[in-house]
């Protein structure tokens, strides 16, 4: 993993040395064992880098050996050696063994297709000097990020780390309110923007052109619905092969691989998998939360049963420290309640391995969330609203809205801002309520949530974590097997399940899901968080320059009087964006 760095210039040679320390000083986290810049007359680039795939010979910013192309980038090409054999069968000739230098021969050999070719992770700019173009990409499912914005004089520039851009000392950040209020919706800014007016990103599976003062952006992946008829036998023999696949893959580096493991289904199976393809113990990590929610135990029988080298950490330090720190480290407001505990476990793994495997995407892959068996089994009983006023996939909207469009507008008051956040090809006339959902997670949920929070949380302690379940091969052949055969209507992702259960106790396999989420409801109630709640929603609160104060106010009185205890979570936004703000001094 690295942070990189981008620029472009209409006169030569304009972005300072002194200016590229800061900006890579920034970066320092993504990428603490080398750093190096590499400047053209209207292009320069930067990154830093953390070293896992040829060590000595992967400097970047990496020039093509013949050709002046030159590249800044970020994560992993796991069919880098399948690549690097096509490409020397073509006649181009390499000088390293990384798969940064696959990447300028495969611009060569294919331009901006070479994306088709890419199976990996990444974000990256390379610049063609032949064109004076910059080309930059982000992988499939996002899991690494890249942002962009134009200074006062029109040039591009491109970073990481929204925090790198800044660095440069030529962009300012202007808040979108209409992003707050989409954090206020879901704990997180929606992939396709963020928090700022003048900054953006590239979405999914996304790429770009910067020519001639003109940037043309442009979608290259998108998981395409394609229905597959097939035995349940032979689906779920396809899976155990395309699953194996992943793992193998990402078990290729040049330093140690360990694996998180909570005691879930998926990430047992990914733990399982990497300790079969391991000369020796995986080393495995665990977290738990003491008295509160504690699955050490069944982390524990896993790793006893797979035979690896298992630790384990609970989450019992000054937690209002690490929330400060993570929320800081976040370039945008995020308040998954997992944050700064997967913060903690990645610092934790991080002392003993670079690279750690995770579960990440299966239950969006094999829809393993709790609402997608309530929308599929509504009742008059338990939802006569919704049964009677909306449609399932409405009614997934609402429930997933931390604040609803009328409390939203309580809090905005007067300027109100209040949007919708649900991308139009979510809206498919062709789809039913539970395909709908399906896509919204993968496409909004899974990026904007939980990849955004994986990525930030581990690079902040210079960890790469790969996700085998988001190999596109398997996804795409996921996303189109019949519904019944990912899930059931107890919530069991049937497949997986039935994998696991060849080599775990039934109780272990079938037992009922926990999430990883904190018990946030319980930390509040403590005086240390307590005390920090009305210390920072207080009367000088940043949030009060967007928000009524007497609404925010109400919304804490009720929870600490006993009377409303459901909004629990949200103070937890509001607290969680307090502190962004006072982190980043808005």
């Amino acid at each position: 993993m690295c942070g990189i760095f981008a620029i472009t210039s209409k006169e030569k040679n304009s972005f300072s040395s002194n200016k590229f320390e800061a900006v890579l000083a920034s970066l320092s986290h993504r990428g603490p064992d080398d750093r190096g810049t590499l400047t053209f007359p209207h292009c320069a680039l930067g990154q830093t880098r953390l070293s896992i795939i040829d060590l000595g010979g992967g400097h970047q910013p990496m020039k093509d050996n013949t050709d002046p192309f030159a590249i800044t980038f970020n994560g992993e090409i796991y069919n880098y050696k399948e690549l690097k054999i096509e490409l020397e069968k073509k006649g181009h000739a390499f000088s390293t063994n990384s798969d940064t230098e696959v990447i300028l021969k495969a611009y060569k050999e294919y331009g901006v297709d070479c994306l088709q070719h890419l199976d990996g992770m990444f974000a990256f700019a390379l610049w063609d000097e032949y064109k004076k173009s910059l080309f930059i990409a982000r992988d499939r499912f996002g899991k690494k990020p890249i942002y962009y914005a134009f200074d006062m004089l029109g040039n591009l520039i491109i970073a990481s780390e929204i925090k790198a851009l800044f660095a440069s000392g030529l962009i300012k950040g202007e808040i979108d309110p209409e992003a707050i209020d989409n954090y206020l919706a879901l704990m997180y800014i929606p992939p396709w923007k963020t928090v700022y007016k003048n900054i953006f990103t590239l979405s999914p599976g996304e790429y770009a052109v910067y020519s001639d003062g003109k940037l043309e952006k442009k979608k290259y992946w998108g998981l395409a619905f394609k229905p597959l008829k097939i035995e349940y036998s032979e689906a779920k023999k396809e899976v155990e092969r395309l699953f194996g696949e992943a793992v193998k893959k990402r078990m290729v580096a040049d330093v140690e691989i360990g694996s998180f493991l909570s005691g879930g289904v998926d990430s047992t199976l990914v733990s399982m998998y990497a300790q079969q393809l391991s000369s020796r113990p995986l080393k495995t990590f665990s977290l738990g939360y003491g008295d509160y929610r504690n699955e050490l135990p069944y982390a524990e029988t896993a790793s006893k049963k797979i035979g690896t080298d298992h630790y384990t950490l609970q989450a019992n330090e000054d937690l209002i420290h690490v929330l400060k720190e993570s929320l800081s480290y976040f370039d945008e407001p995020h308040a998954d309640s997992s944050d700064f505990p997967q913060s903690l476990l990645s610092q934790f793994s991080a002392k003993k391995v670079k690279v750690a495997l995770s579960g990440d995407g299966a239950d969006e892959l094999f829809m393993g969330y709790g609402w997608y068996q309530k929308h599929m089994h509504l009742s008059w009983k338990v939802d006569t609203f919704e049964k009677m006023f909306l449609n399932p996939f409405q009614g997934y909207i609402r429930n997933i809205s931390i604040f609803s469009p009328q409390e939203r507008r309580t809090l905005w008051g007067k300027n109100t801002y209040v949007k919708g956040f649900v991308p139009p090809d979510v809206m498919r006339k062709d789809f039913d309520s539970i395909e709908k959902i399906n896509l919204y997670d993968l496409t909004t949920y899974l990026p904007g949530q939980l990849l955004t929070k994986i990525d930030r949380m581990s690079m902040m302690h210079s960890l790469e974590v790969r996700s085998p379940f988001l190999d596109h091969h398997l996804a795409e052949f996921v996303y189109n097997l019949p519904l019944e055969y990912k899930m059931d209507k107890n919530g069991n992702k049937i497949i997986l399940k039935d994998i696991l259960a060849k080599h775990m106790p039934k109780d272990f396999v079938y037992r009922k899901k926990q999430g990883f989420g904190a018990p946030i409801e319980e930390w509040l109630d403590t005086p240390q968080f307590k005390k920090l709640v009305f210390e920072k929603l207080g009367d000088k609160a940043s949030i009060y320059n967007f928000f009524r104060k007497e609404a925010v106010q109400d919304i804490i009185n009720s929870f600490y009087s006993g009377k409303k205890r459901a909004v629990y979570y949200k103070i937890w936004i509001l607290l969680c964006l307090e502190l962004w703000m006072e982190s980043h001094d808005i």
